[in-house]
């Protein structure tokens, strides 16, 4: 706008002269070919200004597909964790849900074991209970056994005194007190030695029961308790052999004092 301003204010009037004339037409062609190229430059600047701004919305259309795809990226990633964690989660509860039923089975055979074992050792418990209070009543009607055939052995031998013939055999010598009382003795400790005896015995043979039950009844042996048991089981033994070379002596001696 401002070159047309000049070429209007520049034209002269019709009424001048011809020369004046070209010089002003020279002028009109430069200032027109002077806007011309002024207008090529600012149509190539406009151009280049066009470019700039497709690269820029090139960028920036690269910029949002490469956003797009890592928000893609982001989502299948964190999509495939979630799953993971799922599954784990899943796997997790299914071993310890094994585990917790492999931990009931595996209490629940001990427990039955143990209630099959403590029910085998109250029932042993329970027989030699019994035999033990059999051994004793056995015991106790030998003891009284012993005491009356004790008492009827000194009836019958008072009755079976023969009587005298004379008057001289009337006249018997009594016994003395102190024979007598060794006759005592020796009989308590004969009836002591036989009732330790049998004692000895009843109890050797319920470790013997007890041994075997534990050897051969129980799938698993306790050794220990074997040979504590062995242990007493010989010492009973070396005691019933003690108490046998004792009363053979005593035996010996009591015949010989009857004869």
């Amino acid at each position: 706008m401002l070159n047309l301003h000049t070429i209007r204010m520049s034209i002269p009037s019709l009424h001048r002269s011809s020369p004046y004339r070209c010089a002003l037409l020279k002028r009109k062609r430069s200032c027109i070919r002077a806007c011309s190229s002024e207008d090529g430059s600012d149509a190539s600047s406009s151009l280049g200004g066009d470019k700039r701004q497709q690269e820029v919305l090139a960028k920036i259309a690269m910029l949002q597909a490469q956003k797009v795809r890592i928000t893609s990226f982001l989502d299948e990633r964190s999509a495939y964790l979630t799953k993971f964690a799922k599954d784990a989660d899943t796997e997790f509860d299914l071993i310890g849900q094994n585990a917790m039923k492999e931990l009931d089975e595996v209490g629940d055979q001990i427990m039955e074991r143990l209630d099959s074992k403590m029910q085998a050792f109250e029932e042993t418990a329970e027989v030699q209970r019994q035999e033990i209070e059999m051994n004793e009543r056995v015991l106790e009607d030998f003891e009284d056994w012993i005491e009356k055939e004790k008492n009827e052995g000194m009836f019958f031998k008072s009755l079976g005194k023969v009587k005298p013939r004379n008057k001289k055999e009337l006249t018997v010598k009594p016994i003395p007190k102190l024979e007598a009382q060794k006759v005592k003795d020796i009989a308590k400790e004969s009836a002591g030695s036989k009732t330790r005896m049998n004692i000895y015995l009843g109890l050797m043979a319920i470790l013997g029961l007890t041994i075997a039950n534990a050897v051969f009844a129980t799938p698993e042996v306790e050794w220990r308790k074997v040979a504590a048991l062995g242990l007493i089981f010989i010492g009973l033994v070396a005691q019933v052999i003690y108490e046998q070379d004792i009363s053979s002596p005593e035996a010996e001696k009591k015949g010989g004092k009857e004869e």
